[in-house]
């Protein structure tokens, strides 16, 4: 179950970054009733799954896509 659990969260979180939703790690955090770091490991798997970085946008209020070329 826990693993269906993570999965659930990843897709979730996955989502908010591409439509630029996710606002603060500290908001995430409550959003999902999860701790930051957990946030932060999330993201860290999704960078990996999609081969992609990551960045915190405080423009958009929110974690994005960073594509560096």
């Amino acid at each position: 179950m826990a693993g269906l659990k993570y999965y659930e969260r990843f897709k979730r979180l996955e989502k908010l970054i591409r439509l630029k939703a996710t606002g603060s790690p500290k908001e995430l955090a409550k959003k999902f009733e999860v701790s930051e770091r957990t946030i932060y490991r999330l993201i860290e798997s999704i960078e990996l799954a999609n081969n992609k970085k990551i960045k915190f946008s405080y423009e958009e209020n929110s974690y994005i896509f960073f594509d560096e070329n």
